[in-house]
């Protein structure tokens, strides 16, 4: 099978045109047929005449087959303002933008769920005197059915989907913005540039 790369170049029918025009290969982003959503850069054929996208190639389909297969949940719960403040601010510690907050949240689900110890911990880092306040902020996350999993395992310890946001944003806080430890950091950082 011939791997194409960007740049590459070949000919195709374009709808547009209504005729066999060169084409180029490049990155683009491409919109489902659903009009739900687009999948963010993918190797397509682009019409050199009217910049339409005429064909993707094989090796293209399964990143957009995945797009199509993997509903996100929606992670919907009540907190405490100051909580994601200390999300914010907990990113911004760490080099990044607001909008990594996410990203962050989803590591530290994941590592909750996989590491027995913190999970025992989430329940006393929620009911902590650093999570209590009246719950007026609206948290949201868009989890994988594989997170969504995750979140589900904390649940069977018997612990809320809104105590398992306080927990893991206390937890955030002690390792970001409380400890003086480097390495989580340091980690961290990798984490974020990685998801970025």
């Amino acid at each position: 099978m011939k791997m194409l790369k960007v740049g590459d170049s070949s000919k195709a029918i374009c709808s547009r045109c209504a005729q066999v025009r060169p084409v180029t290969f490049s990155e683009r982003d491409v919109p489902l047929n659903s009009g739900k959503g687009t999948v963010r850069e993918v190797l397509v054929g682009v019409c050199d005449v009217c910049d339409d996208i005429v064909s993707i190639p094989q090796q293209s389909v399964p990143r957009i087959k995945e797009s199509l297969s993997a509903p996100l949940y929606a992670l919907e719960t009540r907190i405490p303002r100051h909580l994601l403040d200390v999300l914010g601010l907990a990113c911004h510690t760490l080099g990044f933008d607001v909008q990594s907050s996410s990203a962050l949240f989803r590591y530290y689900l994941l590592h909750s769920s996989t590491t027995l110890k913190l999970r025992s911990q989430l329940g006393r880092l929620a009911a902590s005197d650093e999570a209590q306040g009246k719950a007026n902020a609206r948290f949201s996350a868009k989890l994988t059915s594989h997170m969504y999993k995750r979140l589900q395992l904390i649940e069977t310890d018997g612990i809320s989907k809104s105590d398992a946001v306080k927990g893991i944003i206390v937890k955030i806080k002690k390792d970001v913005l409380d400890d003086s430890g480097r390495s989580v950091r340091t980690k961290l950082q990798e984490v974020l540039e990685l998801v970025g």
